[in-house]
């Protein structure tokens, strides 16, 4: 059965974000590419907050992801870049990517927050808004 894993993270300082960016474009490039990846997603909203969602065909081959380069050494970054880590796994019949909202059902009801060493209030007890998703475009024609 698919596995769909969504992360949150909060930049605790907007001067950290060149180097954050980089590593997430690297980290959400080698979900594409990896063995067992069915699909991946990131949104940036607001107050420096960035959501993943990603799609994996088994367990196994996500924590072979995990484990594997940039990710890895991204994941040791994450006390100094941000003040709220937290991730949620969960198995559904579909492969298909749950809309934002669905996820973030997901991280609050269920949700694993990282061990910060300077955490927000928010982070222990998932106290956190939902995503602000973009406007819908406009319909042409």
């Amino acid at each position: 059965m698919p596995l769909m894993v969504v992360t949150r993270l909060r930049l605790k300082n907007p001067g950290v974000l060149d180097a954050f960016f980089a590593a997430a474009v690297a980290v959400l490039d080698q979900a594409k590419a990896s063995d067992g990846s069915l699909g991946a997603d990131a949104l940036a909203e607001a107050n420096d907050t960035w959501w993943t969602v990603t799609s994996w065909a088994d367990r196994p081959r996500m924590e072979a992801f995990v484990a594997a380069e940039p990710h890895r050494a991204t994941m040791a970054r994450l006390d100094d870049w941000c003040d709220e880590a937290t991730f949620v796994d969960w198995e559904q019949a579909s492969p298909d990517l749950p809309d934002w909202p669905t996820s973030y059902r997901h991280i609050v009801a269920d949700g694993t927050s990282a061990n910060l060493i300077h955490p927000s209030a928010a982070q222990h007890d998932r106290s956190f808004p939902p995503p602000v998703l973009p406007a819908p475009e406009a319909g042409g024609s």
